[in-house]
């Protein structure tokens, strides 16, 4: 679960947009108690220092693929022959687990649009995952199972910052529970990784919210 002496991690500013060319690579140097040291993060080729109590969304990838995500922040720097950067080292139950195939899926009302050559709507999802999407909708709206859909996805973070994820699905089921309205499940079948990844980050987001609440 916690990451390793010269583990690789992967770290985006959360004030920053959550995009690949935002993203910070670094190295683990040492690990303490409370606090990781870590070289300086490298952003597109250069090193870089963020401001302290800078909040990052930080994750891992082990050999086996599965990927540990979890929130820090910037406590200071330590300038020895090679200068380091402190972050904060995240609780066991700050750390969420991402397996490959499989994905985090956490509540969330986001608004999304759905295209087929039959229809065109809006919709609330009910929640979300880097995996696919549930939402609902109208009972009058004509979607059935195995239809292939595609559209976007609403995104807006921590930061401020707001994302337009598009993607192509599959509907994997649709359930109609009595109240007049349709639940329907869908499964990405195409979305480009970078975009998938703003999807995941924004359900871990989701996820520490509920686990401060």
């Amino acid at each position: 679960m916690y990451p390793k002496t010269n583990d690789m991690l992967f770290m985006q500013p959360v004030s920053m947009e959550a995009n690949s060319e935002n993203e910070h690579r670094s190295r683990i140097s040492e690990i303490e108690e409370n606090a990781l040291l870590i070289e300086l993060p490298i952003r597109a080729g250069r090193m870089t220092r963020m401001r302290l109590g800078e909040e990052l969304s930080v994750y891992h990838v082990t050999e086996d693929g599965v990927k540990y995500y979890f929130t820090s922040h910037v406590l200071g720097y330590q300038d020895d022959a090679i200068p380091l950067m402190r972050i904060s080292k995240p609780l066991p139950e700050e750390i969420s687990k991402v397996q490959r195939r499989h994905y985090l899926r956490v509540p969330a009302q986001v608004e999304i649009a759905v295209k087929s050559p039959e229809f065109h709507f809006t919709a609330l999802t009910s929640d979300l995952s880097g995996g696919g999407l549930s939402f609902v909708t109208g009972a009058n709206e004509r979607i059935e199972e195995k239809m292939q859909v595609n559209g976007w996805i609403l995104l807006t973070y921590k930061s401020g910052s707001i994302d337009h994820v598009p993607f192509d699905g599959e509907v994997l089921r649709v359930k109609e529970p009595g109240t007049g309205r349709n639940t329907v499940s869908v499964h990405f079948t195409r979305i480009v990784d970078t975009e998938r990844q703003k999807v995941i980050r924004y359900c871990f987001e989701r996820q520490l919210d509920f686990r401060n609440r």
